[in-house]
């Protein structure tokens, strides 16, 4: 979590340092007299003395105005190609410096609108949404679309081979990690928005990218376990219709339709419950091993317990041992279930998920900021 902070901190660090660029006395020689006409002298001169005064907010809002009295007037070319986009960053730092999150959008998108593959801007975009809003407390998904749009943008720009410019140059650009990121923001988006399986593959593709973030498994290993939990109560309403049929229908050589059809529903519904917990298994083992002691984690490792014994015939033999290949392995290491026993276990609806459930949002990796 520590790399993530440094890598996505580092994306700030040159667009932070921003001031304007150049003065208008260094590169135009100042107001005046002979302007096309008077109206444009004095509007120029406003613009002039706001910028010389380093009032560059009132500034920029006297340029604008300018050039939408003036677009084709003698400073307009200056004012809309040199002087504009040079003010952008250092209105950027001062709109992140008061937290002004509709501002900090509103700059970055006017330079995308522009230069759509700047990566510089749109890392700052999703870092300062999540920040101010996806992970605030509490959250806010006001602007999740937009988060989740740059970051899709930003990681299509990565995988081409770009990277970013303004980074700090202490700070080694990793690549995986800032994936992750990306990966993660699109993920929590895309969960708050009901679509738990793109969610899931966002999460999994963090995790893949990143497997030593105990974060993005411990998600992982969430959403499976409500699956599981939905999937139990499923197996077990349909187990019940099987069970009201007689036993001789139930046993009979050539089944009634009827029959046939809730067996086979009882059974599909068996076997998407044991992938469930296996996945769950999977996800939370990995977690256990590299998150440090918490509430969370004892939790989780009793939830894993339960479901490990019910696809390893009610034993836990090879759990811990699962546990340490995990914290040993930079890579995830997954269960082998052990071969189905004559009467296998039936799931619990009940798999103590409540306990692991986020609240409106997924908890911060760690809890840090990201």
């Amino acid at each position: 979590m520590k790399r993530i902070l440094l890598t996505m901190a580092a994306l700030t660090f040159a667009l932070a340092l921003f001031v304007p660029l150049a003065s208008a006395s260094a590169i135009e020689p100042g107001w005046v007299a002979q302007d096309p006409t008077p109206e444009e002298a004095a509007a120029y001169k406003a613009w002039y003395e706001a910028n010389n005064a380093k009032d560059f907010p009132k500034a920029m809002e006297l340029a604008k105005a300018y050039l939408e009295k003036f677009p084709s007037g003698k400073y307009a070319d200056y004012l809309k190609n040199k002087w504009i986009p040079g003010m952008l960053p250092y209105l950027l730092n001062e709109a992140i410096k008061a937290k002004n999150l509709p501002e900090i959008i509103r700059i970055g998108k006017l330079v995308l609108t522009s230069d759509p593959d700047n990566l510089d801007y749109l890392s700052v975009l999703v870092v300062q949404i999540r920040t101010l809003e996806l992970f605030a407390n509490p959250p806010n998904f006001g602007h999740a679309a937009e988060a989740a749009e740059f970051a899709e943008r930003a990681i299509k720009l990565i995988e081409a081979g770009k990277t970013p410019t303004a980074t700090d140059p202490k700070v080694a650009f990793n690549k995986n990690v800032t994936l992750a990121y990306m990966h993660q923001t699109v993920a929590v988006v895309a969960e708050h928005d009901k679509n738990v399986d793109k969610a899931l593959a966002e999460y999994d593709k963090a995790a893949a990218l990143e497997p030593a973030n105990a974060a993005f498994f411990f998600h992982c290993g969430r959403i499976h376990n409500d699956r599981y939990a939905a999937g139990a109560a499923k197996y077990e309403a349909a187990q019940k219709k099987v069970d009201a049929i007689p036993e001789a229908d139930r046993t009979a050589a050539e089944p009634k339709p009827e029959v046939k059809a809730a067996v086979d529903e009882a059974k599909a519904a068996f076997t998407n419950v044991k992938s469930e917990a296996e996945a769950v298994v999977n996800c939370w083992a990995r977690y256990v091993a590299l998150a440090q002691e918490s509430d969370t984690r004892k939790t989780v490792h009793t939830v894993v317990t339960g479901l490990y014994k019910f696809r390893n015939n009610n034993s836990e033999e090879g759990l811990q041992k699962l546990i340490d290949d995990n914290k040993a392995s930079p890579t995830p290491v997954k269960m082998t279930p052990a071969p189905e026993a004559a009467t296998p276990a039936k799931p619990a609806v009940d798999s103590s998920a409540a306990a692991t459930k986020p609240a409106a949002a997924p908890p911060k990796p760690a809890g840090k900021k990201p």
